[in-house]
């Protein structure tokens, strides 16, 4: 009843912005670029994709952030350095050049150049300016550095300010607040990268241009799949990844024969560093335990490095035979229970022989 209320206002009052639908936002170029392609395709017949069934739209903590920002951050901002804030609240901005866009959340102007002294930055340059970026955290994270998706961000902003305005900041000013105690507040700087720029605008121009999901790597799901959690098209994707051509139109010629063993061999080449990097951190951790273990300690905080070792309860799960067996028994067909998963592939190398 009271989620409901909440979703459907959450929905109304979701912001919107106009300008990203042609360009690549800053918050977005450094997330994986088959899935910023199909959310810009959303809707087309052709390049479109169809979201999974049953997928929903996480926004709490994106509700979260902006009613942070609209309702405190931007006002004590407002209320300490007046019209030395720029871009902020009413007078936010949407940046555009080619197909990458940013709306920083504010620039403060006429700074001294000291102002980061405390973090390490003892001058930000010639035209005192800063960008700064609010972000709200989930106090259960840990923070001992800005996230590399808001340094990427940070970057776009920088680097469209200094495109498209008269002012030119060498620094951004990322800062993360306690979701919980807004008292407590990190920040960290962010310094202007030309390189990175011109490779968020690239970047965002090949996402724009692409003709095809087939021409981006599936990112997310190459990093891990951290991401993928979120991605409202992980079924198209996986469609994609998984269509084995089951009859070959001809015979492969000699030079992609090649290039297929060579990247077989670097394949294998790879999976023996990762065993032997695996092997060795388990090694580690092993000495590790063992040396907290021999002193009787489970904690160490100090020079910068934080080591906690704790049990953790295992987890519940089921005895699926026992289940099955108890289910016959008492006469039930477990079989209209059963669903079949989405299909997948296998890749299968060997090399039998030296090159």
């Amino acid at each position: 009843m009271i989620r409901e209320a909440l979703d459907a206002h959450a929905r109304a009052t979701a912001r919107v912005f106009d300008e990203r639908a042609q360009s690549v936002g800053a918050s977005e170029c450094g997330q994986c670029a088959r899935k910023v392609f199909w959310l810009k395709n959303e809707g087309d017949p052709v390049h479109g994709a169809p979201r999974d069934p049953g997928y929903v739209d996480v926004w709490g903590a994106r509700a979260r952030g902006s009613i942070y920002e609209t309702h405190f951050w931007e006002p004590a901002l407002r209320a300490r350095y007046d019209k030395d804030l720029l871009f902020a609240g009413a007078d936010q901005r949407t940046l555009v050049s080619e197909f990458l866009s940013a709306t920083p959340d504010a620039l403060l102007i006429n700074q001294p150049r000291d102002a980061l002294a405390h973090l390490g930055v003892p001058d930000i340059g010639a035209d005192r300016s800063l960008v700064i970026e609010c972000k709200t955290a989930d106090p259960r994270s840990s923070l001992e550095k800005a996230k590399s998706e808001n340094i990427f961000q940070a970057q776009c902003q920088l680097g469209l300010i200094r495109k498209l305005t008269k002012h030119a900041p060498e620094y951004a000013l990322i800062s993360y607040t306690d979701a919980s105690f807004w008292h407590e507040t990190r920040e960290f700087v962010v310094r202007y990268d030309e390189t990175v720029f011109q490779n968020a605008t690239a970047r965002a121009r090949t996402i724009m241009t692409a003709l095809s999901a087939d021409e981006l790597a599936p990112e997310g799901w190459i990093a891990g799949g951290r991401e993928c959690q979120f991605c409202p098209f992980t079924r198209a994707c996986g469609r994609k990844r998984t269509d084995v051509p089951t009859q070959p139109v001809a015979e492969p010629d000699p030079q992609f024969v090649a290039e297929v063993v060579d990247l077989a061999r670097a394949i294998k080449d790879q999976e023996a560093e990762t065993d032997a990097a695996d092997a060795k951190l388990r090694e580690l951790q092993n000495e590790m335990r063992e040396r907290l273990r021999s002193h009787q300690v489970n904690r160490i905080n100090a020079h910068g490095a934080s080591v906690t070792w704790s049990p953790v309860k295992g987890r519940q799960s089921f005895d699926h035979k026992a289940i099955r067996e108890a289910a016959a028994a008492a006469g039930i067909d477990l079989a209209q229970y059963e669903t079949v998963g989405e299909p997948t592939d296998r890749l299968v190398i060997r090399i039998t022989a030296e090159p």
